[in-house]
């Protein structure tokens, strides 16, 4: 089961949207879970924007979860991340890979040319990905094809290509309870 926790208001309709493509992309259930708030101190002042691997090993989970459940929270905040190589930037989300839980927001999807539901659906259905393992893909109709290309906008389908589609499947089959 994909359960979707969100972190700041989204109107329904969105909500709905993001858990019919997820489940039309993942084959499984995904429902509303609920709501919850971010960690306050995941604030990283001197960016501005929230630590997102600190909000995501920092959420108190009150799910419980099977071997198969997976949990993607959702916000309008501005994330970033730990710095790497190349310094520190905005990230679109984060996800345990392998793991069962991942963060997704919607901070900059207007400068994508997507609708909201659109852009977020497409961003929790990658995010989703990696927590099944799921590398990105060259493919850029697919869902794993990464957020900051272009091919994220020009191809609005919220689908996986054939070969994350079969993986998945594999890893969600021999993850179930």
């Amino acid at each position: 089961m994909i359960r979707i926790v969100t972190l700041s208001e989204f109107p329904p309709d969105v909500i709905d949207f993001v858990t019919r493509r997820l489940h039309a992309a993942y084959g499984m259930g995904c429902e509303l879970e609920g709501e919850g708030e971010i960690p306050a101190d995941a604030l990283d002042d001197e960016q501005s924007a929230y630590d997102a691997v600190k909000v995501v090993d920092e959420m108190d989970d009150d799910v419980t979860l099977y071997a198969d459940d997976k949990i993607v929270y959702l916000t309008n905040e501005p994330l970033t991340a730990p710095p790497g190589p190349m310094g520190r930037g905005p990230v679109d989300g984060y996800a345990q890979y392998g793991g069962g839980k991942a963060l997704v927001t919607a901070h900059g999807l207007s400068d994508k040319g997507l609708p909201l539901e659109v852009g977020l659906a497409k961003r929790a259905a990658h995010y989703v990905g990696h927590l099944w393992d799921l590398h990105h893909c060259f493919d850029t109709r697919c869902a794993m094809h990464p957020g900051w290309s272009p091919g994220f906008a020009a191809y609005p389908e919220v689908a996986l290509c054939l070969f994350d589609r079969e993986k998945s499947e594999r890893k969600i089959k021999l993850g179930s309870s």
